[in-house]
């Protein structure tokens, strides 16, 4: 409990570490999900990480102590018992944790790769781990599973150079195209568990004065779970902090929708657009964030609350326009409140957790519940929304 009350006292402090210089020893090898992981926290702090793939969690956590660098590995998977990844659990008997930097929990997706789309797969290659969980998959096309206790990353080596057949696919992260731009994707998704989800961690680590049991182990990797996940949920309330206010902007459509309505006025007002617009780029400059981003944002919002009204139109046209009037002087004074509320939240989110990434998008689908906003507005809104930047050396204004 010791380790625990001071990590978790120096978490605050330790999440401003600047460590974009410092190397960063990545449990497995490029391609892997550690891989995919480490892609994630980059764009989250807009840092170009040194990588030093390690291969196993021993050797990762071995080389970033003796180096006084960082280790970045995973930590539970959904899927297994108990969550606790067992060759963690085992390194941990070697090592320990002295700070944790930051967390990642990324959904895996299993895809399927191969030399070209449109041969019969017969044998599907990759480390033993990887093939258990698309058992389903593999039954259905009565496919043969290759183990490759080498790694994911080796199995997709194998098949790029053409060392099995053109019938054989290699099975790993969708971030093993990047690396082997020969091979070509077939299919993703096809893992078993549709909510096969793993928690990665940047650490630094110490050698332990002597080996601790299993036990002890497990003991001290739960603290670190533990740990990472109050990050993660710290950072996802604050996310959601941001999406309610986005939600409660694109409610007040219904009631301007209606007004419009009551007066026979257009949906469009491309001069209301042009003050909107202003108003958040004035405002992005007084919180240092990137002009560009933030009216790409705007516009989006703009476009989101345009197709609402439409569709309110819409839905009256065979219903009946509902007599309850709407005052549009109110409504645009509380839609002012509100994007100067959501500018002043994201730039809070952004200094405190990082740029917003797509661990995040599924928060932000969940919280905005307005009626007559489609998914795809959803994803155009978010799209925009992790767009935006701080600008870097510049002075907020009060």
């Amino acid at each position: 409990m010791r380790l625990l009350s001071h990590l978790l006292a120096m978490s605050v402090v330790l999440a401003a570490v600047t460590i974009e210089a410092a190397p960063v020893y990545v449990q497995a090898g490029p391609g892997s999900f550690n891989h995919a992981a480490l892609d994630l926290l980059a764009d989250r702090n807009t840092d170009t990480y040194q990588r030093l793939y390690s291969g196993t969690p021993d050797d990762t956590y071995a080389a970033a102590t003796n180096n006084n660098a960082w280790a970045f590995s995973a930590l539970a998977n959904s899927t297994i018992g108990g969550q606790l990844v067992p060759a963690i659990v085992n390194a941990m008997r070697n090592y320990q944790v002295t700070t944790l930097n930051a967390a990642v929990h990324m959904p895996i997706e299993m895809c399927v790769f191969g030399l070209n789309k449109t041969s019969k797969i017969t044998h599907a290659a990759s480390h033993p781990a990887a093939l258990k969980q698309i058992n389903r998959w593999l039954s259905a096309h009565q496919i043969k599973a290759k183990p490759v206790p080498e790694g994911t990353n080796e199995a997709a080596r194998l098949v790029a150079d053409g060392q099995f057949d053109q019938n054989t696919v290699a099975i790993g992260s969708c971030a093993l195209q990047a690396v082997y731009p020969a091979l070509t994707l077939r299919e993703a998704g096809i893992q078993d568990n549709a909510d096969n989800h793993t928690l990665f961690g940047l650490m630094k680590l110490e050698k332990r004065p002597h080996t601790i049991s299993e036990d002890e182990a497990r003991t001290a990797l739960q603290q670190v779970v533990d740990q990472a996940h109050t990050q993660i949920k710290a950072r996802t309330d604050s996310g959601k902090s941001v999406f309610s206010l986005i939600d409660k902007r694109l409610s007040q459509m219904q009631s301007v929708a209606l007004f419009k309505a009551h007066k026979h006025k257009p949906i469009e007002d491309l001069s209301r657009e042009v003050v909107v617009l202003s108003k958040a780029l004035e405002q992005a400059r007084q919180h240092c964030l990137g002009a560009s981003s933030v009216k790409a944002f705007f516009q989006a919002q703009m476009d989101a609350a345009k197709a609402i009204q439409y569709r309110y139109r819409a839905q009256w046209l065979a219903e009946g326009i509902p007599s309850k009037t709407a005052d549009l002087t109110h409504l645009r004074h509380t839609l002012n409140q509100l994007g100067s509320a959501i500018l002043e939240t994201l730039t809070a989110h952004l200094a405190q957790h990082g740029n917003l990434t797509p661990e995040l998008a599924p928060a932000f689908h969940a919280a905005l519940i307005t009626d007559n906003l489609t998914d795809k507005d959803k994803q155009r809104l978010y799209q925009a929304l992790q767009s935006v930047r701080r600008v870097e050396n510049c002075q907020a204004a009060d």
